[in-house]
């Protein structure tokens, strides 16, 4: 047996070259002569085919690598949905985590450049389980100076809105949605621009006063079903208008069909603003509805109040904040 263990060693040390090279061609043939780029059409169609013709994908070129981590790289990257405006990315670097390709679990990194004119990169690792044993994921999301105007016309907002978004995000996901995830977010907005326009809302269309803001920052997280509102500061001193709102929005994702929809119901939410004069003049025809809860100060006016309702498509209850 031992004699054995030696003449295998011995063949393999003997072979060190051939072997060398085998590794070395290998990679050459899987990173620069493998044709990835006739891979794009077969992906395409593959992605179509799993997701029921709802999601199609397109891309001009792919690239192999092996450094820093192993992965695919693919550029000008154009995914459309049904539904939903379509979404495109200059550069997109996958990397799989070996511990994912081994359990088949999507563990992994993904890099996505020039995505909503911004930077974003997802982490994907095991996560703890419910309480219920379901198994769920640790996604980790960092999101660099996205353009909140392209973000609000994927998220059909009716409200025109531009400026910058930053976001750090960690969640607890089960990827089937069968329970609701566990979600921490920080979110901060620069150079926020509400441009004037008209909403339409429960209680008929409002005409929104232009306004702009150095930033606004908010900490949340969704738990059982439920976004709350930790902190939210609105604006710095100098600007328009600053203040503070907290609260909660009832808020559960569905998985239809392969597709995750958010459903919103009740919320409440107090809010504590500071607003100048110039602000005021402009806003004065929209802050009527608030008008009893405002307490004049020496550069303008103080609003605090609590805006509550059962869910979205009712009015609003307006009262006195707590």
């Amino acid at each position: 047996m031992m004699d054995a263990i030696r003449k295998f060693f011995r063949a393999i040390f003997n072979s060190k070259l051939k072997i060398l090279v085998l590794i070395v061609s290998t990679a050459v043939f899987l990173l620069i002569l493998f044709p990835t780029n006739d891979l794009g059409d077969f992906v395409s169609s593959q992605v179509a085919r799993v997701t029921n013709n709802k999601i199609f994908l397109q891309f001009e070129e792919l690239k192999m690598s092996l450094f820093p981590t192993p992965g695919m790289k693919v550029e000008q990257v154009f995914v459309e949905t049904q539904g939903l405006p379509s979404i495109s990315a200059q550069e997109i670097r996958i990397a799989p985590a070996v511990s994912g390709l081994i359990s088949q679990k999507p563990y992994g990194t993904v890099d996505a450049h020039g995505i909503f004119k911004g930077d974003v990169q997802i982490s994907v690792k095991s996560g703890a389980r419910t309480e219920n044993g379901v198994e769920r994921h640790k996604v980790e999301i960092n999101a660099k100076k996205l353009s909140l105007q392209d973000l609000r016309e994927v998220a059909r907002l009716p409200v025109v809105m531009k400026g910058k978004l930053d976001l750090d995000s960690t969640a607890l996901i089960d990827l089937t949605f069968t329970e609701q995830p566990d979600v921490d977010v920080n979110i901060n907005i620069s150079q926020f621009e509400l441009p004037p326009s008209n909403v339409n809302t429960p209680m008929g269309p409002l005409t929104m006063p232009d306004l702009k803001l150095s930033s606004v920052d908010i900490k949340g997280r969704l738990a059982g079903g439920k976004l709350i509102i930790e902190n939210g500061q609105i604006g710095k001193e100098g600007d328009e208008m600053r203040g503070t709102i907290t609260g909660n929005l009832d808020l559960t994702l569905a998985n239809t069909g392969g597709i995750i929809n958010p459903v919103m119901g009740g919320y409440t939410f107090n809010v504590d603003l500071r607003m100048k004069r110039n602000f005021l003049d402009r806003a004065s025809t929209f802050l009527i509805l608030v008008d009893q809860f405002k307490t004049p100060t020496a550069e303008g006016a103080q609003y605090k109040f609590k805006i509550s309702a059962a869910n979205t498509m009712m009015p609003p209850s307006i009262g006195a904040a707590r």
